[in-house]
């Protein structure tokens, strides 16, 4: 994984500030590849899936666990690290089988 991880820094430095896109992919390919070395993945990839605006003005997206019910009173906000997670429109989520 190393190797990867070092290739990609290569493809980075030889941008050299051209191709903003590229080096955005990049980035995200080489964060990726720190996660997979540092975390034990159980399955497989399902799809990505994009969060999109959906024109309700600013607003942000929040994980949910609903306790098996349809009472939303009973539903309780996603805690990973101490911390809500919030969702952008912009942000990936991958879904695992």
């Amino acid at each position: 994984m190393l190797n990867i991880i070092n290739h990609i820094d290569n493809e980075i430095n030889s941008l050299k500030g051209s191709n903003y896109e590229l080096r955005i992919k990049l980035n995200l390919l080489k964060k990726i590849a720190l996660f997979l070395s540092q975390n034990t993945i159980q399955g497989k990839i399902d799809k990505i899936v994009p969060i999109i605006e959906m024109n309700t003005g600013y607003s942000e997206y929040r994980i949910i666990n609903d306790c098996e019910s349809d009472n939303k009173e009973l539903w309780i906000e996603y805690i990973y690290e101490d911390n809500r997670i919030r969702l952008y429109p912009g942000d990936l989520l991958v879904k695992m089988k």
